[in-house]
């Protein structure tokens, strides 16, 4: 004769069993895997912080040199060169080339901080740094105007025309600029000789670029 307590165990767990296989189980497992679910911060929301942390940045640097009689400009640090010791060493570019920010003269004192560091930039010529060089040496550029439109977008318009070495000075003339350009504003636009494309396309060898 069958031990009588083991009559309700049994009968319990042939309940469970078939509660599980009609998939009652389902939201004691939810819960269990919503507790283990890592907390994460929105994807956009990361970014939008990233962003204004940027912005934040760029409006300090601004401030920074709105005064000061040396300015902060994007040289090259070729590869096997060595940085002097005071450089800020960035993002590699162009043929195993590196961009450097350095201090230079300014070169003009306007209410346009932008205006003047990128002409400082443009006078720099063949005065660098040691180890540094200057893809924009030969440039025959100029600045038009900086003009800072409504919706936070800086427009940069330049004159003339850059003369490169090849394909490893036409990254380093356009990080040259740009990294110039992204410590002061981050929304920016720049334009040659009145339009985006003849910017957007120098050192485009596809004969597609528009």
């Amino acid at each position: 004769m069958k031990n009588p307590t083991y009559v309700p165990a049994i009968i319990m767990l042939t309940a469970s069993l078939a509660l599980i296989g009609a998939g009652c189980y389902q939201v004691g497992n939810q819960v269990g895997e919503a507790v283990v679910q890592p907390i994460s911060v929105p994807l956009e929301a990361g970014k939008k912080a990233k962003q204004d942390l940027s912005d934040v940045q760029a409006k300090l640097n601004q401030q920074g040199e709105a005064f000061s009689d040396e300015v902060t400009v994007a040289l090259i640090l070729t590869e096997g060169s060595t940085a002097p010791t005071d450089a800020q060493i960035k993002e590699t570019v162009g043929c195993n080339d590196q961009v450097a920010l350095v201090k230079v003269k300014r070169a003009e004192q306007t209410d346009n901080v932008l205006s003047d560091i990128l002409k400082s930039l443009l006078a720099v010529r063949d005065q660098v740094p040691e180890g540094l060089y200057n893809g924009l040496a030969a440039a025959k550029i100029t600045v038009d105007k900086v003009v800072d439109q409504p919706d936070g977008t800086t427009e940069v318009r330049l004159k003339g025309q850059f003369l490169s070495g090849g394909v490893c000075d036409d990254p380093r003339i356009k990080a040259q600029l740009e990294d110039t350009i992204k410590r002061i504003t981050k929304k920016y636009k720049i334009f040659l000789n009145g339009t985006e494309s003849e910017y957007r396309c120098f050192g485009d060898m596809s004969g597609q670029c528009k």
